[in-house]
C-alpha cells in the first residue's frame, strides 16, 4: 500500500495510520493512473456503503458499486493507460471507507493538472441526502454524494476539492450532539463533523463554497430568538475568518435556495449583508432549487440542473 501513496491523488479529508487509508466525507476518495487490465483494492466500508469508479476524469464514465466484501476488483475495458478514481458515495454520517492495499498491473504517477482548488462546507444538500428517491426514508441506497450537484460540478470542471458536509448540521446547531448548540464550525479543523481527528492536510483553496443555514433556521424558528440569528451571523464570520487567515485572496461563495426553502432566504441574505463589508471577495448566489425528493430535498434531476448553474457561476469567479 505504502509504495503507491506518492503516486496517488487524494480527494477530500483522509488519514493514513498503521497501514490504513481512511476516507470520511461523501465525495472523498483515491485516484491513480494505471496501465493494465485490472486492479484490486482491499477496501472496507463500515458498516456498509457504495463507491463509484470513475474512468479518465469523465464524470459520465462512472459505475456505482455496493461494497460487500473486503476485496474489490475491477476489469478495465482495455490494456491502455487510464485514470481511475475511487470515490465514496455516502456521507460521513453513514459510514467510513478504509483501504489497506492496492494491487495494480502497472501504476504511474497521477499527473492530472487541476485548475483550481475549492473547499466546501455544507449540510444535507451537499451530502446528497435522499436525492435518488421521492418517497420513503433516506438510506445509503437512495442518498448519493457523487450525484449531488456540488461534487458533479467540481469534478466535471476539473477542480481539486475538499468537501466537508453532513446531514442535519449547521453553524449553530446539530441534531446529533448534546447539547444541540454544537455546529460544523466546532469541527472545521477535523476530518469530519463530530470527530476528534485533526485534519493535517495542507490543502489551500482558491475558492470557499458555503451552503449552510437550513438546519440553523429550523433551530432559530423553534427557539424564536433574535440572538440566535446574531449567533448564526457571527459563527459564519468565524468560519470564513479561519479560511482567510490561510489565504487572504480566497474567494467566498455563499449558496442558498438549493431546497427551495424560501423561509430561509432572509436569514442568508441578512448574513451576506453583514459579511460583505468584512470580506473583500464574497459573493451570494441563489440556486434554482427543488423540494420533491425525500424530506423536501432536491431530487437528482434538479441536482443535474443545479450543477450546470454552479458550473457557470464558478467560471465567472475563477
Amino acid at each position: 500500500m505504502e509504495k503507491y501513496l506518492d503516486k496517488c491523488k487524494f480527494y477530500g479529508r483522509h488519514t493514513y495510520k498503521n497501514g490504513v487509508l481512511t476516507f470520511y466525507n461523501g465525495g472523498s476518495g483515491l485516484g491513480f493512473k494505471m496501465q493494465g487490465r485490472k486492479f484490486a483494492i482491499s477496501l472496507d466500508i463500515k458498516p456498509q456503503g457504495y463507491i463509484y469508479v470513475i474512468l479518465d476524469k469523465d464524470y459520465n464514465n462512472k459505475t456505482k458499486f455496493l461494497v460487500k466484501s473486503p476485496l474489490f476488483s475491477y476489469e478495465m475495458p482495455d490494456n491502455k493507460t487510464h485514470y481511475v478514481d475511487i470515490i465514496k458515495a455516502n456521507e460521513a454520517n453513514d459510514n467510513v471507507m478504509e483501504i489497506t492495499n492496492i494491487e495494480v498491473d502497472g501504476i504511474l504517477n497521477y499527473d492530472f493538472d487541476h485548475k483550481y482548488k475549492v473547499r466546501v462546507y455544507g449540510d444535507s444538500t451537499i451530502a446528497g441526502f435522499g436525492i435518488l428517491a421521492k418517497d420513503g426514508e433516506a438510506s445509503i441506497h437512495n442518498s448519493d454524494s457523487v450525484r449531488d450537484f456540488c461534487f458533479h460540478t467540481l469534478y466535471e470542471s476539473g477542480y481539486d476539492f475538499d468537501i466537508m458536509s453532513a446531514s442535519g448540521w449547521g453553524l449553530t446547531f446539530s441534531a446529533y450532539t448534546n447539547p444541540n448548540e454544537i455546529g460544523i464550525i466546532d469541527f472545521q479543523d477535523n476530518v469530519m463533523v463530530n470527530s476528534t481527528i485533526k485534519n493535517d492536510s495542507d490543502f489551500k483553496p482558491d475558492l470557499l463554497i458555503v451552503s449552510l443555514g437550513t438546519n440553523d433556521y429550523s433551530y432559530i424558528k423553534i427557539e424564536n430568538e433574535r440572538n440566535r440569528i446574531e449567533c448564526f451571523k457571527e459563527k459564519y464570520k468565524q468560519l470564513l475568518l479561519k479560511e482567510v487567515e490561510n489565504n487572504k485572496n480566497i474567494k467566498i461563495l455563499m449558496l442558498y435556495g438549493t431546497l427551495k426553502e424560501s423561509d430561509v432566504y432572509p436569514l442568508i441574505e441578512e448574513t451576506y449583508e453583514y459579511l460583505k463589508p468584512r470580506f473583500k471577495n464574497i459573493y451570494l448566489y441563489k440556486m434554482d432549487g427543488d423540494n420533491s425528493a425525500i424530506s423536501n430535498h432536491a431530487f437528482v434531476n434538479q441536482h443535474d440542473l443545479m450543477a450546470k448553474q454552479l458550473k457557470t457561476k464558478l467560471k465567472e469567479l475563477l
